[in-house]
């Protein structure tokens, strides 16, 4: 990137260096771009007493990047939707069809590398003047606009209509204006006004979303070509910030200072004021699913989802007040004492006072070193998200229409009629709820069920994790988070040049916001658990079909499952009904259906069976989960920081460099992993008390700046190793909800050693002996005894290197190539990616989920190089 400075305020001919950084871009990317930038005096408002200065930049972006879309397509057609046709061989090595089709459909492979460039444009005006000596105004302007393309994988499986695109237009103003009323009084005031409009779009947003399941025949697993309006299926509520949610913002500082002898006094207010509306993006046009390659061509849908009302606006103004009083007590000593203020109209708290007080006091002789100490209360701000989700939540009218909720059976009448007709307009959009239901009405009064059908049939209110869900409140003395901070800290100069600084700091974190289930089912009296009440009690879940269960046997790892009930309707074909591997609990039945591995929460499902069996005994029956925000969390960190640095100056024989040593031993804990994190136990946050997903025991790290002499071409070198101790990752099932409490947040049970759980690289031994001892608890008990983040994790190491040299060309002149490394030695940096695996699929019969068990998913900071070069005149 070539930049580009000049002030005429100082000479007409003088240029001079702007500090902005060059652009850094990977290698990998071709980035055409320039930042030009200028500050100007206009002229004709300079009169030789009041000033006006001027100045501009504009940054304009570019990559160049594309995306390679590697999926298969049809070779047979739907008539009523048209996709491309393949437009590669099938690989002689294997068939190209599709074998979940009965009977198996043709496809082809279907390769496309398609530009998805990036493209910013970024332009800040700056616009000051002086009225007087003592009076000074800046306005200041940024615009911005962007339109992402580019995917977050190499490869794809979405048609071209279905790329997406992040666009998103940002404006802001803001005015400055101080004024000295005397030497001794300041008074500075600002006020700042923005705006973010984002877009997530696909060539035709209106569109709906098509589905066609297929098995690759190159890979043997299960796949999804993605075609239509993608957006819905990636951004399922009003809450994916930034994509969807526009925002406006006006933000008013005002503080004045006052001098009087050795006391600094400094007061003032901040006034902010947010306003987002935002609109879930999941099923909003339409999403049609479609089975296999054989049922797209047939246009026979698996299942139609289509959501309405999800708009939600959140407002919120922040209110801070404080005074400040900076005291020199003595030559050698300061003192601050502070209070501030903080209220936020989202949250009624109005109790959040916040003192602060901190002492800098130098006791050497020779003023080399001082000691620091600072303690205070202080408030977190509260998250657009969750005031939408929880707080706010007047935004919309949720309706969702499933055709998965109709029944309990995929070939259910009611559900196979209603799709029926919908596969007769697909890919029609619904525009109204009105419509939708005009076409379920007058299906099911041409069909004949015993079971309620109407033209409310698949749809439900108030169901969806976005604004405006009423499924959604808070506790009615909710508090705003607060910590609890001190630091004591002593830095010396122990040489010449040298400095030490060590630093301890404590923080204590109180009334986080967690999430639980007020609506979770009460357990009937008699009962030691849900095990204990579900094989005591068939449930009936029609007429024609009961369910009884039982503890399965070691090798069924579904813990309680279902069994035959007693009726001719529910055997071995029916949808549904399960029986366990050992026939003495099940003699009757033959041949048997083995549900080894079942273990998550469908409808049909021991799980999904056992939450239909107890939801009797919910406070209201006639919903399922609910969700409540209350101030239960804590968190915890202490750390000590011990610092060694070494201030720039000459080493000898034309060498000169700075350097700094950092190490530090810290802890982290808390109960929850965010603002609306759930316990394994509804609301049992006490037992999630463990180390965070963050914390590092020990972290190091050393960066410096060394200049080299002419002889070694005056390069400058600019390192930085970091070293981290391991971190922690948490053990689930999957989100199976064993312990009948609507939260997917459930652990296995372990017999062995914790410290024996630890991380393994790719490719190592199955720990066969360590998987032996994790086991799934019965369904309906109340845990696992597995601790929350038990596992021990990677420890990590990189090595970053910044290479730069300038030439200068006369006075004005200068040319500075930079090369700059990350992860040079390209190391390994293993990560979890959310920090949560799975025991899910650890049988004998699963090998491939035995070999990826404590392996990490993915590897971050890969070596990238980036080339810059600046050029100042």
């Amino acid at each position: 990137a070539f930049m580009f400075f000049r002030d005429d305020s100082l000479n007409a001919n003088t240029w001079y260096n702007n500090s902005r950084d060059f652009a850094r871009l990977p290698l990998t990317e071709y980035n055409p771009g320039f930042t030009f930038s200028g500050p100007v005096v206009l002229p004709s408002l300079y009169n030789g007493r009041d000033r006006t200065f001027f100045s501009f930049a504009y940054e304009y972006n570019d990559i160049l990047d594309t995306t390679f879309i590697d999926t298969f397509v049809p070779t047979g057609s739907n008539p009523r939707y048209t996709l491309p046709t393949g437009n590669a061989p099938c690989p002689a090595e294997f068939i190209c069809e599709d074998v979940n089709s009965s009977p198996p459909a043709g496809i082809q492979p279907y390769n496309v590398l398609y530009s998805t460039p990036n493209t910013n444009h970024r332009f800040t005006a700056k616009f000051d003047h002086r009225f007087s000596n003592r009076n000074d105004i800046t306005f200041g302007v940024q615009v911005g606009r962007r339109n992402n393309q580019r995917t977050t994988g190499a490869s794809t499986t979405r048609l071209d209509d279905a790329l997406q695109a992040r666009k998103a237009d940002s404006n802001a103003y803001n005015l400055t204006n101080n004024y000295v009323f005397t030497s001794q009084i300041v008074n500075q005031f600002r006020v700042q006004y923005s705006t973010f409009s984002p877009r997530y779009e696909t060539d035709d947003p209106f569109a709906p979303v098509v589905l066609i399941g297929y098995r690759n025949p190159r890979t043997g697993g299960n796949q999804t070509l993605i075609a239509g309006n993608s957006t819905a299926q990636v951004f399922g509520d009003s809450t994916g910030f930034p994509q969807n949610r526009n925002e406006t913002r006006w933000q008013i500082q005002e503080s004045l200072t006052v001098v009087a002898g050795n006391q600094t006094i400094k007061g003032g207010f901040d006034v902010h004021t947010v306003n987002s509306k935002a609109i879930g993006l999941g099923d909003a046009t339409g999403t049609y699913n479609f089975a296999n390659i054989g049922a797209y061509q047939a246009n026979t849908l698996s299942r139609y989802r289509h959501n309405y009302g999800t708009r939600g606006d959140v407002d919120n103004t922040y209110l801070g007040v404080f005074i400040n009083d900076e005291w020199k007590a003595a030559s050698n000593l300061t003192v601050n004492i502070g209070l501030r203020y903080e209220r936020e109209t989202a949250v009624s708290d109005n109790n959040n006072w916040g003192p602060r007080f901190g002492v800098a006091w130098s006791p050497f002789e020779k003023r080399n070193g001082v000691i620091r100490f600072g303690a205070g209360i202080f408030y977190n701000r509260v998250l657009l998200r969750t005031v939408a989700d929880s707080i706010q939540n007047t935004g919309g009218n949720q309706v969702a229409f499933d055709t998965t909720s109709i029944g309990t059976n995929a070939n259910d009448a009611r559900r196979l009629a209603i799709l029926n007709a919908i596969s007769n307009t697909f890919p029609t959009t619904y525009g109204s709820i009105a419509d939708l239901r005009a076409l379920v009405g007058a299906t099911c009064a041409t069909i004949t069920t015993n079971f309620p059908c109407n033209e409310n049939t698949g749809f439900s209110t108030g169901n969806l994790s976005s604004a405006g869900n009423p499924l959604r409140s808070v506790e009615a003395n909710l508090k705003i988070p607060e910590s609890y901070q001190a630091n004591v800290g002593l830095e010396r100069e122990i040489g010449k040049g040298f400095v030490f600084e060590a630093n301890y700091t404590w923080n204590k974190t109180i009334r986080l916001w967690r999430d639980y289930n007020p609506n979770v089912p009460l357990l009937p009296a008699g009962f030691n658990d849900w095990t204990e009440y579900l094989l005591a009690n068939p449930f009936q879940l029609s007429p024609a079909r009961q369910y009884t269960f039982y503890l399965g046997s070691p090798t069924d790892t579904s813990g309680i499952t279902t069994t035959m009930g007693g009726t001719t309707n529910c055997g071995v074909s029916t949808p549904n009904c399960f029986v366990n591997l050992n026939t003495t609990n099940n003699s009757a039945v033959t041949p048997l259906v083995s549900v080894a591995g079942q273990n998550n929460n469908a409808t049909g499902g021991p799980v999904g069976i056992a939450l239909a069996a107890i939801s009797q005994f919910r406070p209201d029956p006639t919903v399922e989960e609910t969700s409540r925000i209350g101030s239960r969390g804590k968190a915890f960190y202490q750390g000590l920081i011990i610092e060694f640095r070494r201030r720039f100056r000459d080493l000898g024989y034309g060498f000169r460099a700075s350097m700094r040593f950092a190490y530090t031993l810290s802890s982290t804990k808390d109960d929850g992993l965010n603002n609306t994190a759930n316990a394994e136990v509804n609301g049992d946050f006490g037992r999630e008390w463990a180390r965070n997903l963050q914390d590092r025991r020990h972290r190091v790290a050393f960066t410096g700046s060394f200049d080299t002499p002419y002889w070694l071409g005056r390069v400058r070198l600019s390192p930085l190793v970091r070293y981290g101790s391991s971190a922690p990752f948490n053990l689930g099932i999957g989100g199976s909800d064993r312990n009948l409490d609507d939260l997917g947040t459930d652990r296995v049970n372990f017999s062995g050693d914790l410290n024996d759980i630890i991380w393994r690289e790719p490719g190592t031994p199955i720990p066969a002996s360590l998987i032996s001892q994790f086991s799934l608890q019965p369904i309906g008990s109340r845990s696992g005894n597995l601790p929350r983040n038990a596992g021990r994790g990677p420890s990590f190491y990189t090595f970053d290197l910044n290479i730069t040299r300038e030439w200068r060309f006369g006075e004005r002149m200068r040319l500075r190539p930079v090369v700059e490394f990350n992860n040079i030695l390209n190391a390994a940096v293993f990560s979890f990616g959310s920090e949560f695996i799975d025991f899910t699929g650890l049988t004998a019969l699963n090998s491939n989920a035995q070999q990826t068990f404590l392996v990490p998913t993915r590897t971050y900071r890969q070596r990238q190089v980036r080339l810059g070069v600046r050029f100042d005149f």
